[in-house]
C-alpha cells in the first residue's frame, strides 16, 4: 500500500509540474468538442453512404443502358470509365475522411476521460493530505 501511495504522489507531482496544459480543463468545453466531432462523424457517414450509393446506382444505370441499347454504344464505355473513376475517387476520399474523423472523435473522448481521471486524482490527493500543523 505504501508503494501505491508513493507512486500516486510521484505521479501527482509530475502532473502538477506538467499541469500548464491541463490545469484549465473545462468539462463543458470537452463536451462541446465531443458533440461537434460526433456531429461531424454522423455527417461524414451520411456523405460516405451517399457517395457509395451514387457509385452503385451509376453502375446499374450503365448496365441498363448497355442492355437496352442492344449492344455497347461507342460513347458509353469511355464516358462510363471516366465517370466511374471520378465517383470511385470521391467515395474513397469520403471513406478516408470518415475514418479520420471517427479516430479524432475517439481520441478526444479518451483525452476527456483522462482529464476527468486527472481531476479526480488531484481531488483525492488533496483530500488525503493531512492539514499543515503550523
Amino acid at each position: 500500500m505504501a508503494k501505491e501511495n508513493n507512486l500516486k504522489q510521484a505521479l501527482l507531482r509530475q502532473m502538477d509540474e506538467n499541469s500548464n496544459m491541463t490545469s484549465g480543463f473545462d468539462s463543458r468545453l470537452a463536451h462541446q468538442v465531443i458533440a461537434r466531432d460526433t456531429a461531424l462523424v454522423k455527417r461524414a457517414k451520411k456523405v460516405t453512404v451517399f457517395a457509395w450509393t451514387v457509385l452503385l446506382i451509376f453502375l446499374f444505370v450503365v448496365a441498363v443502358i448497355e442492355v437496352a441499347s442492344g449492344g455497347r454504344p461507342d460513347w458509353l464505355m469511355p464516358a462510363a470509365i471516366v465517370v466511374f473513376q471520378a465517383l470511385l475517387i470521391i467515395a474513397v476520399i469520403c471513406s478516408v475522411s470518415l475514418y479520420v474523423r471517427s479516430r479524432t472523435l475517439t481520441m478526444h473522448q479518451i483525452q476527456a476521460g483522462l482529464a476527468n481521471i486527472e481531476m479526480l486524482l488531484k481531488k483525492m490527493s488533496q483530500d488525503e493530505q493531512p492539514p499543515d500543523k503550523t
